[in-house]
Parts: C-alpha cells; sequence; structure tokens
C-alpha cells in the first residue's frame, strides 16, 4: 500500500507527492530498502516486495535522523550506509539494527561504499567566499579520512546558479539549462570518474597501494546548440516567474551576466556506472530519443551508443535511480498516464 506508507504528504509537485525523491538500495539477497524521508525512516522489502520491517527515527542521537535520510549504498555486503546532515554518517545492519554512527567535519554529498572497509565521499565545506569541493576516502573501522582531490567554487560564480531575496525569502535558480553539474561515480572495485558535464574531459583516479594516481580521457561530444531565441525565452519566463512573487522584474537581469547562459546544453545530463564497470553518460537528443547513453569503459575506450525503454513504464527524468546487479537493472518508475503509484522495477537488460 504505497499510499499508506510512502506516500509523501508534500503538496508542492507531484514528483514530491509521489516520492520521486527516494532512493532505493539492493542488499545481497535481492532484499530492498526504501527511504521514507518525510517519515525519518527507512523500510525494508524483501526479494518480492513483501515488508519485512520498518527502522529508524527522528532525532539527533546515533542511529536517528535529524533530516531526511538518504540511503548511500551497502558496504562490504555486511551495513547500509545512511546519511541525513551535519556530516553524520550512521551504519545499520542487513536487519535494520543500528551498528554506528560517523560524523565528518565537511558535508557529504554523495557516499559510495566500496570493497575493503571504505567509502569514497563526494563533499563540500564553506571556505570564506568559496565553497570548497572534494572527494575523501573515508575509513569505515579507523574513522580518519584521506581527501584525494579538491577545487574551489566561487559563491558569485554564475555557473552555480543565482539567487534573489524578497520579502517571503529566497529565489534559487540553478544554472540556465541545466549546465554546469559535477558528477562523481564510484565502480565497484573503487575507481573513481570524475566529470563536469560542460567539459567533453573526464578524470579517473584509481587507488594504486594506497594512492591514488590521475588519468583523463575525452568523451566523443556532439553539443546542442542554445538558440538565441530559446535564451530570450528562459529570460521572459523568468521575469513572468518573479511577477508570480511580487519582486521586481528588473532582478530578472541578473541572468543577463556573462557566463550565465551557455551557448550548447550539457555534454551529458547524468552519469551511470554498470555491474561490468562500464560509464554510461546520458546525453540530450532532438529525435526524442529519451533515455540515449553513450557509453565507455574506465579508460576512456569508447564502447557504443543504446538507450533504456520499458514498455509501458515512463522511466523518470534524470535516470537518477538504475541500479545494476547481477545483470538485472532496479529503478523506479511511474505506469504511464499514472501520477501514483511510485513502482520498483526488476528489469532484465535484453537487445532490440
Amino acid at each position: 500500500d504505497w499510499e499508506a506508507i510512502f506516500y509523501d504528504p508534500s503538496q508542492k509537485d507531484v514528483a514530491s507527492r509521489v516520492g520521486i525523491k527516494k532512493r532505493v538500495v539492493i542488499g545481497p539477497d535481492e532484499s530492498i530498502f526504501i527511504n521514507n524521508r518525510y517519515q525519518y525512516n527507512i523500510t525494508k522489502l524483501n526479494s518480492q516486495g513483501r515488508i519485512v520491517r520498518t527502522f529508524g527515527k527522528k532525532g539527533g542521537q546515533p542511529g536517528e535522523f535529524i533530516n531526511n535520510p538518504d540511503l548511500n549504498g551497502i558496504l562490504d555486503n555486511k551495513y547500509l550506509v545512511t546519511s541525513d546532515a551535519q556530516g553524520r554518517i550512521n551504519f545499520f545492519d542487513l536487519d535494520g539494527n543500528f551498528v554506528k554512527m560517523i560524523t565528518l567535519d565537511f558535508m557529504p554529498l554523495k557516499i559510495f561504499p566500496v570493497d575493503g572497509g571504505k567509502l569514497i565521499i563526494q563533499g563540500h565545506v564553506p571556505y570564506g567566499t568559496k565553497s570548497k569541493k572534494l572527494i575523501a576516502e573515508l575509513d569505515y573501522e579507523t574513522e580518519a579520512y584521506t581527501q584525494i582531490h579538491f577545487t574551489f567554487q566561487d559563491y558569485n560564480d554564475p555557473k552555480g546558479g543565482i539567487s534573489i531575496q524578497y520579502k517571503d525569502g529566497m529565489i534559487s535558480t540553478g544554472p540556465a539549462f541545466s549546465t554546469h553539474k559535477t558528477f562523481c561515480r564510484v565502480t565497484a572495485d573503487g575507481n573513481i570518474l570524475l566529470g563536469v558535464n560542460d567539459s567533453d574531459v573526464v578524470q579517473v583516479f584509481t587507488d594504486q597501494n594506497g594512492k591514488y594516481s590521475k588519468a583523463e580521457f575525452t568523451l566523443k561530444t556532439t553539443p546542442i546548440a542554445i538558440t538565441q531565441e530559446e535564451k530570450e525565452a528562459y529570460y521572459r519566463n523568468y521575469k513572468e516567474r518573479l511577477k508570480k512573487f511580487d519582486i521586481d522584474t528588473a532582478e530578472a537581469d541578473k541572468i543577463l551576466r556573462e557566463g550565465y547562459f551557455p551557448d550548447y546544453l550539457p555534454n551529458y545530463y547524468n552519469i551511470v556506472v554498470d555491474d561490468a564497470n562500464n560509464c554510461l553518460f546520458f546525453i540530450y537528443s532532438n529525435d526524442k530519443r529519451d533515455h540515449l547513453f553513450r557509453a565507455y569503459s574506465m579508460d576512456g575506450k569508447f564502447l557504443g551508443e543504446s538507450e533504456f525503454t520499458i514498455d509501458g513504464y515512463d522511466l523518470l527524468s534524470g535516470l537518477g535511480h538504475f541500479t545494476f546487479m547481477n545483470g538485472f537493472v532496479y529503478t523506479l518508475a511511474l505506469k504511464k498516464g499514472e501520477e501514483s503509484p511510485l513502482r520498483i522495477l526488476k528489469c532484465r537488460i535484453v537487445s532490440e
């Protein structure tokens, strides 16, 4: 009963109401963990989708969640890795029993469990007028982390979006046309892939006896140009949005700053790593192919181009829920024409 158990009570948009912002993690026995973000807990299902147990609650103690919990994966086939806020990472065994909590001095954005009691963490920390973006390796046993890579981004960089304050709060607008997004992905054997989607260069970090070496490769890209008409339409729509909040439309001129509007769509909108440690770069298309991707090996070899479709289902925008395991794909999806319930699908990959 999705509506009774998992339904998120937000009335802001369909995505929040049906729970698209949820995460699903698959256990080694094909059990399923799903986060109930607005209920501050996690539900375990068996491989047939029947509820086994719900655990966790709102609170600030170890094993509790200050904020909506995120699921990050399973470490060494033993521990479910979760995070909420303030650098807190809670670990549970696969029966839902709390094991330990590690607190970092920076904010994790993505956490990737890898073999050998290690976690690769993409995170950030305020650093004066800038944000320090970093990748670190965390040791589960010692709770110490080692910085692997870092960059800085100025808060005033138009590529990071803009914010406009008004009497009731603040309106934040992401980069125009979904550009300039950093992606970190980690393969099952611990190789780290780092890409910024307005660049065709991808970096790869490899652990060699405790030290990380860096390599890079270049994508085969043909980015789609953004026309002047599209930019002007974006500007007009933004002014209309400000009107609805009774904000001076002159504030819309902030998006005209140099650097805010890109000349091309990003090279890709998501990266998914499959269970053979290949990297799938999902790309934009002008011919209504919604889930088109180009595949590369971790050493940069181009493997080919294809797309994912599931008859009768709407694969959610961005494909942020794909999990490859033992030749299958697990994902969240809606039946076409329906706004709920959200469904967990287990799909076998076949060629057409």
